[in-house]
């Protein structure tokens, strides 16, 4: 078939058969070219979006719907304190999936709850107001994976939980992200070491402490349960705890934060002590890149792990949106991303504090 499309017709409205007789292709091909679906060449795919821009075509939400059995609508279900807090990476994440949503012409409908988080969930999952749903901060034990495999509509965790069930999720290894930091200042021969954990509640948590006490028992240590502390993941947080252990008659020499946002409040107590990282104390962190805060802008520059927040949020997205159109064909996606250590210069040799 030549590649040139027939003369435009302008005068006529022009809905999705128009647009299809127009450029001699399905209307399934056209359907999914608008959605940036990724089986569409991207030559074909920038033909139809540029017929369809010259012809004044847009879709029709409401009779795509019933054509395809679908509202094209996905749902996102987190705790409204993520919003309330000033920091946090839940915005890096959202801004991935806003950006997949947008391209695959889908909406998103976002649902924070305050308590009883699974009455939200069902009333979300049965609403038949989305095609599919996003969950995140996965519990060791998460029952919401149970409840929306029981309602039967498409989903996707970020993170994982340690449920025996299929489902789709995506992750990075937080085992290796404790056990790579722990291996560093261990490396360094630091032996009191400080460790800003989130709950234990939550699978990440839970697995970074487990890399953690791994890293200290391959060399024949234990990890030193005073030591290890739950936390939120804030700035205030990683102060607060940080000026406790260094009043100590015997502090530690470095710190692990699970977070950016904990290392920064290790850096205002380290510094309100007179001392310096790096120098006199070692610090070290997971997050690197987030919106508004970026590590290497510290002073010394914050070493860190490290795997885009903002990917794995357009990750989330595709994968779910890929479900939805499969009409459950699809297999279940499972993957773990490892992770990036970057060193920087706010790690050093132990030092004794007068």
């Amino acid at each position: 078939m030549n590649d040139q499309s027939k003369p435009l017709r302008k005068a006529q409205r022009v809905d999705l058969k128009t647009l299809a007789e127009q450029l001699e292709l399905s209307q399934s091909t056209i359907s999914r070219a608008l959605s940036a679906h990724h089986s569409i060449p991207e030559k074909t795919r920038a033909r139809v979006v540029a017929a369809a821009q010259k012809m004044g075509y847009s879709p029709n939400a409401r009779a795509r719907g019933l054509a395809t059995g679908r509202t094209e609508a996905i749902g996102l279900v987190f705790p409204l304190e993520r919003l309330q807090l000033a920091q946090t990476n839940f915005v890096d994440v959202l801004t991935g999936i806003s950006d997949v949503v947008t391209r695959r012409n889908y909406s998103l409908l976002l649902t924070p709850f305050s308590d009883n988080e699974q009455e939200v969930l069902r009333k979300l999952a049965t609403s038949k107001i989305v095609d599919g749903i996003i969950i995140t901060r996965p519990l060791v034990d998460d029952p919401r994976i149970s409840l929306l495999r029981d309602i039967g509509i498409p989903f996707v965790v970020h993170g994982r939980s340690d449920v025996d069930l299929p489902y789709s999720f995506i992750d990075i290894d937080n085992t290796a992200v404790f056990e790579k930091l722990a291996n560093l200042l261990l490396d360094y021969g630091h032996e009191r070491i400080g460790v800003f954990n989130s709950f234990l509640r939550f699978r990440y948590a839970h697995a970074r402490r487990a890399g953690y006490c791994r890293a200290l028992e391959a060399r024949g240590r234990l990890p030193d349960p005073d030591m290890m502390f739950e936390t939120p993941m804030t700035e205030q947080a990683g102060y607060d705890l940080s000026t406790l252990l260094l009043a100590s008659d015997n502090p530690p020499t470095a710190f692990i934060c699970g977070s950016v946002f904990l290392a920064q409040g290790v850096y205002r107590a380290v510094a309100e002590r007179g001392l310096q990282v790096g120098r006199d104390i070692s610090v070290v962190c997971h997050d690197d890149d987030l919106r508004g805060i970026r590590p290497a802008d510290f002073d010394p520059p914050l070493t860190s792990t490290f795997r885009s927040v903002r990917e794995a949020g357009e990750h989330l997205a595709e994968i779910l949106i890929d479900l939805v159109e499969a009409g459950g064909d699809k297999e279940q996606t499972r993957e773990i991303a490892e992770v990036d250590l970057i060193l920087r210069s706010s790690v050093g040799h132990p030092r004794r504090l007068a």
